[in-house]
């Protein structure tokens, strides 16, 4: 892969690009697919992809092509030259410069290489069979098991010249319950890491499996304005998303973001630490360096409820006269954006169920599914997997209920984060309980 990436500038700097970056990436995949409770698919493959991004007199062109053969690669650069001649000059557009990239220690088992399609197999055999033994009225709707090696490489005519090998492998199981007539509401878990040794496909079943068992026997509850205690998936659904929209730069410089102007102050109570970091080789996100090749660095975003900085990559690092955050995202297959990496909500000293049990009246929401606006932070949806508690207890689960919002002023009604995190497939994430939120019977 640098062989070609080398080639790519070579052959830049030959058709008359003033700067190159050539990105390639190899991953070798295998994947097993459950339907219907049982195991559908299974398949193995090997993808490439290289993306070519030039400058011409401060214009930029990009193409990218998955052949890496000669030929096609140097008709897309032909291309990317082709279209920075007609492009608009940017006095922001620049490449990076060299600087020394720290290789992560973690996020590469060599055990991987010998992973086989096999292993792949029965892990989600064994995935599935331990949600079906835990309760006959268990009901698994869909999952997947995969496992990858990816190797990423990238050169630019300023001198960078880095790769690394990262290997991943990640699992979901979804469905319900069903006891007679009555379906519970659907659930979706996901576990995931770098490493074969803490492959934990059990696990993740049973709090699937403890999920959709729990969800029986919902009832109906009356209107009422309380607290909600999310979930790290709902967490995700609900808070994550809006948070990172907030905090790109970009959305920040088209004055899209609701954190615009807000460095320095308080967006949220002060129990909010929000972490993004790609060196955090617990996280699936984990990369030693960025799109740009630009290495990777820990951003402590909001600080005890301080919003402290923006994520950056070097187009509008230079546009907001500041450093690249090492934030630039993307495949091959676009030009570098900005980008999260492991978006990481730092952990409370409370275990969730103590959370739980200092709630008078509230709902556990497990899903959502809904409607957030990431703009104003408004959301409204129905509660999935739902349970309501009262005087610290969970008495049961609930239905037809919906919850209405907004995210920004959930953050300033912040009463708990729990000391238990999960890893998802692009956050750390914990417990956090709100309050002041409005529930609606349906």
């Amino acid at each position: 892969m640098e062989d070609i990436c080398s080639f790519v500038l070579k052959e830049a700097e030959k058709r008359g690009a003033d700067y190159c970056e050539a990105y390639g990436a190899s991953n070798k995949e295998s994947e097993v697919f459950i339907e219907n409770n049982d195991l559908k698919q299974s398949k193995s493959h090997k993808t490439d992809g290289l993306g070519i991004r030039v400058f011409v007199n401060g214009s930029l062109g990009f193409s990218s092509t998955n052949i890496l053969e000669k030929e096609h690669i140097g008709d897309a650069v032909t291309k990317a030259i082709k279209l920075a001649r007609v492009s608009p000059s940017d006095k922001f557009n620049s490449m990076p410069y060299s600087r020394t990239v720290k290789l992560l220690n973690g996020i590469y088992d060599k055990k991987s290489e010998s992973f086989t399609a096999s292993d792949t197999v029965k892990l989600a055999a064994d995935m599935l069979d331990a949600a079906k033994s835990y309760d006959k009225r268990v009901s698994v709707d869909s999952g997947n098991f995969t496992s990858s090696v990816m190797t990423h490489a990238l050169l630019n005519s300023n001198g960078i010249r880095t790769k690394e090998t990262i290997s991943a492998f990640s699992w979901s199981i979804m469905g319900m319950a069903i006891e007679g007539s009555e379906v519970s509401n659907f659930d979706f878990q996901f576990g995931g890491t770098h490493n074969v040794k803490d492959i934990d496909v059990y696990s993740t079943s049973r709090e699937f499996s403890k999920s959709v068992i729990d969800s029986l026997g919902s009832k109906k509850i009356e209107s009422f304005k309380g607290e909600m205690l999310l979930t790290p998936s709902a967490v995700t659904e609900l808070i994550q998303d809006v948070l990172a929209y907030s905090i790109n730069s970009q959305t920040v410089q088209k004055e899209a973001s609701k954190f615009e102007g807000q460095l320095g102050k308080s967006v949220s109570s002060d129990l909010l630490t929000l972490i993004d970091d790609a060196t955090d080789i617990n996280g699936l996100g984990a990369s030693s360096f960025d799109r740009e090749g630009v290495p990777h660095q820990r951003n402590i975003i909001i600080e005890k409820g301080i919003l402290k900085k923006f994520l950056y990559n070097t187009y509008t690092a230079n546009k907001g006269d500041t450093k690249s955050t090492g934030n630039a995202g993307g495949s091959p297959k676009t030009p570098p954006m900005v980008s999260t990496t492991n978006v990481i909500i730092k952990a409370g000293k409370t275990r969730a169920d103590n959370l739980i049990s200092e709630i008078d009246k509230g709902i556990i929401i497990n899903r959502f599914s809904g409607n957030v606006n990431p703009v104003n932070g408004d959301f409204s949806g129905v509660v999935k997997g739902g349970q309501y508690i009262e005087k610290g207890n969970i008495e049961y689960a609930v239905k037809e209920l919906m919850v209405a919002g907004n995210v920004f002023d959930a953050l300033n009604d912040l009463t708990g984060i729990s000391k238990e995190q999960k890893v998802l497939s692009d956050s750390i994430l914990p417990y956090m309980r709100f309050d002041n939120v409005s529930f609606t019977a349906g």
